[in-house]
C-alpha cells in the first residue's frame, strides 16, 4: 500500500503543469527563434548604409536584445492569462515545442528576400498565442 502511495507521488510529480512546461520553454523558444533571426539577417543588415541602420528595430540588432525583447513579451503574456484566467493547456505547450523543433531546423533560405513577415514551417500555429 506505501509503495502504491509513492509511486503515485512520483509520477504526480514527474508531470510538470502545461505553465511548468511552458516556463521551461520560454528560454529555449526565446534562445532558438533570436539565434536565427539575428543569424540569417546579419548580411541583410550589413547592406543598409550606417546613416539609416538606426531605423533597425533594437530587438533585431543583436541577440541579448532579442531574448530581452521575447522575454518582455513572455512575461506580458503571463500577467494577461493571469488577469484573464486563462490557463496554458498541452496544446499551447505542444505548439511552442513544434515550433522550437522547426526554428532549429530551419535554414536561412526562408529570410532571404522576405520583405517583412517571415513563415516558419511549424510556427504557423503561435500567432494564436501572441495575443
Amino acid at each position: 500500500m506505501i509503495s502504491l502511495g509513492l509511486l503515485f507521488l512520483s509520477a504526480c510529480k514527474g508531470s510538470a503543469s502545461p505553465e511548468a512546461k511552458l516556463l521551461e520553454l520560454a528560454p529555449k523558444f526565446q534562445k532558438a527563434m533570436c539565434s536565427k533571426s539575428i543569424e540569417c539577417t546579419k548580411d541583410e543588415f550589413a547592406k543598409i548604409p550606417p546613416a539609416y541602420r538606426n531605423m533597425i528595430p533594437s530587438f533585431m540588432q543583436s541577440e541579448e536584445n532579442c531574448v530581452a525583447f521575447f522575454k518582455e513579451k513572455f512575461d506580458e503574456a503571463q500577467k494577461k492569462r493571469a488577469i484573464e484566467k486563462k490557463e496554458v493547456t498541452e496544446e499551447m505547450v505542444s505548439t511552442f515545442e513544434t515550433c522550437i523543433s522547426a526554428l532549429e531546423k530551419t535554414s536561412c533560405e526562408l529570410y532571404k528576400g522576405s520583405k517583412g513577415k517571415v513563415s516558419i514551417p511549424g510556427c504557423e500555429n503561435m500567432e494564436k498565442y501572441s495575443n
